[in-house]
């Protein structure tokens, strides 16, 4: 009996991963193809029963477990496969994410009269994805600023501008904030950073968020222990 071996010059084909352009050209994120290929797995995973729901807000028990970057990958992924409009709207005024130029004064300043929402709204370098920064405000405004009728109506007209808001949420275990900036969204994904967050935080995070439709758990930055000569040929979802 003969063993079959794998042919040396048999080819594999690459998955290109997506760069995220300034409307310059200027790369502002760029994702491999392992990371994107699991948020089409995790976008056709919620879609098999469903649809992305219009104001999805991303959430995590604690900070810097990879919000922003989950909010940017998955709206690249959405604004790149599909015609859906798309915008990445940041409500962590405690933490934001530095993709918008700081000088645009961001939500803040719609809410406080400075800007208009148009003035506000970063395009990117695709007609179908956009941001819009958090701005600046100070910590004593911030639970006025997210309990505030003004911003639901922020997001009531972004909802007439885009198929799909994706909301950077601050760490739900950081700030009592969290909770009604997420509840502005229709439904939620958490957030873990593997081999960092206890369970005993992902607990109080998904009773805090008990409220609200649950898509599912996106374990971030995952580490296996499997040598890498044998983990190139096991497929990680």
């Amino acid at each position: 009996m003969k063993l079959l071996r794998r042919s040396k010059k048999q080819e594999t084909i690459e998955i290109p991963g997506l760069i995220l352009p300034l409307p310059d050209g200027t790369p502002v994120r760029q994702f491999p193809a392992s990371f994107i290929d699991n948020m089409r797995a995790m976008i056709n995973r919620v879609e098999r029963n469903e649809t992305i729901p219009q104001r999805l807000a991303v959430v995590s028990a604690l900070r810097a477990e990879g919000v922003s970057h989950i909010c940017l990958a998955l709206a690249t992924t959405l604004a790149h496969d599909t015609t859906k409009k798309v915008c990445v709207v940041d409500l962590n005024w405690w933490w934001p994410s530095n993709v918008v130029d700081d000088e645009n004064p961001g939500l803040a300043g719609v809410i406080s009269g400075e800007a208009s929402l148009e003035e506000v709204i970063t395009p990117s370098g695709w007609s179908n994805l956009a941001f819009v920064s958090a701005g600046n405000v100070q910590q004593g405004l911030r639970p006025v600023m997210a309990r505030s009728s003004i911003l639901k109506d922020i997001l009531e007209e972004l909802s007439q501008k885009y198929d799909h808001l994706i909301l950077d949420i601050p760490a739900i275990l950081a700030t009592s904030d969290a909770i009604p900036l997420a509840s502005l969204a229709d439904a939620c994904c958490v957030v873990v950073q593997h081999g960092i967050t206890t369970t005993e935080d992902i607990s109080s995070a998904l009773d805090e968020v008990a409220h609200m439709k649950i898509l599912g758990v996106i374990m971030n930055r995952v580490k296996l222990s499997t040598p890498e000569k044998i983990l190139k040929y096991i497929p990680i979802k």
